[in-house]
């Protein structure tokens, strides 16, 4: 292999180590967002099923009253 082959092959390779690492930052990035989201989803899920309750013993009290 001539030393100019040599010299491409490394520069690809280093290119190659480059773009693998930001795409673990980018990685991160979206794992940090998917956590977020989960525990958004999480507390939806929460605040839904207490206002649902919530609504259902509304519904008991008034059906008393009534």
């Amino acid at each position: 292999m001539t030393d100019i082959r040599v010299q491409r092959l490394r520069r690809r390779v280093a290119d190659a180590v480059e773009d693998i690492d930001a795409m673990k930052e980018q990685l991160a990035d979206i794992r940090a967002c998917c956590a977020e989201l989960s525990a958004s989803m999480r507390k939806i899920r929460e605040d839904s099923e207490r206002a649902r309750e919530t609504a259902e013993r509304r519904k008991v009290v008034l059906k008393r009253v009534v």
